[in-house]
């Protein structure tokens, strides 16, 4: 009797640990001026985790993705990868905006636990020995490649140069100069202002509207469209305006202008079924979690979740994995096709994607390919 109470005794505690679901952490703007993009993150990311939770999750383990408010504040989200931790997190996931991404690192880091699929280009996370460190999508330069090779196909040869002097400007305002150099091309003229004193008549006069052909902007979408205002009034009419994916919604800045603007994507364009395989499941599972709005950024999330969902099902059949083995598994991976989207995760490279795309913001709204 006692042999059977004990067997029964450990297969009931075997079920009840095998039931512990996998707790990933994610910190995001859910408040704040980009709680648009926090929320379409994470309503893209649970409709895939939902699917395979509904198929019995992973090894019999359902994935609890627990998501805590930074109001896009980088000290909140650094306090929160902390948190979530503690709580036993077996890893970080889907940080949103650069800030924010770069505290959360920093954290997970510190902590050898893996840091997976930050919302951002920021070449900080993509240099060598980041062992812990896992990108998704594609890095600022990456995009930054993209517009330079777009306006060679153009013939554009007085390109201008906008941006904040901030850390990750300079680097774009490096790369992309190195770039145009390439084909024996400069910047027409450069403009590099700094934080918290920005003068849009002074700097909108230097880049010279009425004489250069393209500007190239690095700035929040508000302070874009301000911008590209000011430089249409200053005879800029005729103007084209490039940006990269991470300046936001900046057509709905640009709304009462009637003004347009390019813009890097690093994800397949989302609102037309059958271009891309993942993008019909991306539409199907989202349509099956009640949400009608499709977008970059929910789009972003589902893939970034099946990204992870592969690292967890490489993990070995331990009871309790642990973020070493989560880590390991994602260095496993290798190439990964997901319906003509593919990553490359290995232990030499961690950069996952190098996907690009230009789009053209218009007033009315909308992305246009």
């Amino acid at each position: 009797m006692k042999t059977v109470a004990l067997a029964f005794a450990m297969t009931f505690c075997m079920a009840a640990q095998a039931a512990d679901p996998i707790l990933i952490g994610q910190s995001a703007p859910l408040t704040g001026p980009a709680a648009a993009a926090g929320k379409a993150f994470v309503d893209g990311a649970k409709a895939y985790l939902d699917d395979v939770n509904r198929s019995g999750g992973v090894r019999g383990r359902r994935i609890e993705l627990r998501t805590l408010d930074d109001g896009y504040d980088p000290k909140r989200a650094a306090e929160n990868a902390k948190t979530l931790i503690d709580e036993g997190a077996l890893g970080l996931f889907g940080f949103v905006n650069t800030p924010a991404s770069v505290a959360g690192a920093a954290v997970a880091t510190q902590n050898k636990v893996p840091f997976i699929a930050a919302a951002t280009g920021v070449s900080s996370l993509r240099q060598p020995g980041n062992d812990y460190i896992f990108n998704v999508r594609a890095s600022f330069k990456d995009e930054t490649t993209r517009i330079a090779t777009h306006l060679e196909t153009v013939g554009a040869t007085r390109i201008s140069f906008f941006s904040l002097f901030i850390p990750e400007s300079k680097v774009m305002f490096e790369h992309m100069g190195a770039l145009l150099a390439k084909s024996g091309r400069k910047f027409f003229t450069a403009v590099n202002v700094q934080p918290g004193s920005v003068d849009l008549v002074k700097a909108a006069a230097d880049l010279k509207p009425k004489e250069t052909q393209a500007v190239v902007l690095f700035c929040p979408g508000k302070m874009c469209a301000d911008l590209i205002q000011e430089l249409r009034k200053q005879g800029g009419a005729a103007l084209t305006y490039y940006t990269i994916s991470s300046a936001g919604d900046v057509f709905g800045e640009l709304a009462k202008q009637g003004a347009s603007i390019a813009v890097t994507q690093v994800m397949p364009y989302p609102w037309v079924p059958g271009s891309f395989p993942i993008v019909d499941k991306y539409q199907k599972a989202m349509t099956s979690a009640g949400k009608s709005e499709f977008g970059y950024w929910s789009l972003e999330g589902y893939i970034s979740a099946q990204v992870l969902v592969e690292g967890l099902r490489r993990m070995n059949g331990a009871a309790k994995p642990t973020p070493e083995a989560l880590a390991e598994a994602m260095r496993s991976i290798g190439k990964l096709s997901l319906g003509g989207f593919d990553v490359v995760m290995d232990r030499d490279y961690r950069n996952g994607s190098r996907y690009t795309d230009i789009t053209l913001a218009r007033s009315q709204g909308k992305y246009w390919r």
